[in-house]
């Protein structure tokens, strides 16, 4: 992809095809922030008796650089957006499952940005990636992001000629693309429902026995999502069903479905240190305050 940058002083740069991920819809344009000439100095008074004073000129505003970035993902799901690799912000997608976000008060330079989705059943999508060169005082737009779908299966071994669920969730309404690996891959597709679920039973007769694993992807209104994460399964002779995914809980550090006072010891650790890592950063502001013990005492399950 080409992508040009027109910079405050109204040159046009042309920059090399680098996206990591296909966007469909990618403008840039910069503009001037605020007026950054200084307006021309008043008269100076005339001169009185007493003694003179020091007159002060007015300082002009500072172009602001930012970055928009738009798209699909699903319908009221929340969407994580990184800047190399850490957490800038997260959103909530709306009903119509469109989302869109601005970060402000960026420094100019390379960045590496990262979108993902999570659905209502707290799986993630695979990461949407591309870089962007900032330019001081442009307003940067990336639009027609297309987050992929999630996915999942009901079994981790399935015997074979058995029935096997495939689901997950995506736009409302799309139209689901699912590629299943074997020695030729096998496509099938379903259709979304209004909230973006999708649930496929893919008869395993054609496959062999072994490994296999399946993939999916959206497509609405003409644009198509990349593939989703991969998941893999086992074709054999039983069926055995996979454990149930434990959705995630905001402040569950450790990670064992419970939100308590081991948490509370890690999370204090990390109060007020610099560099703290993204699991304890509770509210994705870089560092571990006040905030991040209330976000936690929401969610206390002792």
């Amino acid at each position: 992809m080409h992508l040009k940058t027109q910079n405050s002083s109204g040159v046009t740069l042309d920059e090399a095809d680098a996206m990591v991920a296909i966007v469909s819809s990618v403008s840039v344009s910069a503009s001037r922030a605020a007026a950054a000439v200084a307006p021309a100095p008043a008269p100076a008074p005339a001169p009185s008796g007493g003694g003179g004073g020091g007159g002060g000129g007015v300082v002009p505003s500072l172009p602001i650089t930012s970055v928009t970035l738009s798209g699909r993902a699903y319908p009221l799901s929340a969407v994580t957006v990184l800047k190399d690799g850490q957490i800038a912000l997260t959103t909530i997608a709306g009903p119509d499952a469109n989302f869109k976000v601005v970060l402000t008060g960026l420094s100019a330079g390379q960045y590496i940005f990262a979108v993902f989705g999570e659905d209502d059943s707290g799986r993630r999508s695979a990461l949407f990636t591309f870089p962007i060169f900032l330019t001081t005082g442009a307003a940067t737009t990336i639009s027609g992001i297309f987050i992929s779908p999630t996915i999942a299966v009901d079994k981790s071994e399935i015997k074979r000629g058995d029935s096997l669920a495939i689901f997950g969730q995506s736009v409302s309404r799309g139209e689901i693309t699912i590629a299943v690996n074997s020695d030729q891959e096998i496509f099938v597709k379903t259709r979304a429902d209004k909230n973006g679920v999708y649930l496929y039973n893919f008869d395993t007769a054609p496959l062999n026995i072994g490994q296999h694993s399946a993939k999916s992807k959206a497509a609405v209104a003409g644009e198509t999502s990349s593939y989703s994460k991969v998941v893999g399964f086992t074709v054999g002779t039983k069926s055995v069903a996979r454990k149930k995914e434990q959705k995630a809980i905001k402040g569950d550090i450790q990670n064992d479905g419970r939100v308590n006072l081991i948490d509370f010891s890690i999370l204090a650790y990390w109060y007020k240190r610099p560099k703290s890592p993204a699991r304890v950063d509770l509210n994705g502001d870089g560092k571990v305050t006040l905030v991040d013990f209330s976000i936690m005492a929401y969610y206390w399950t002792g």
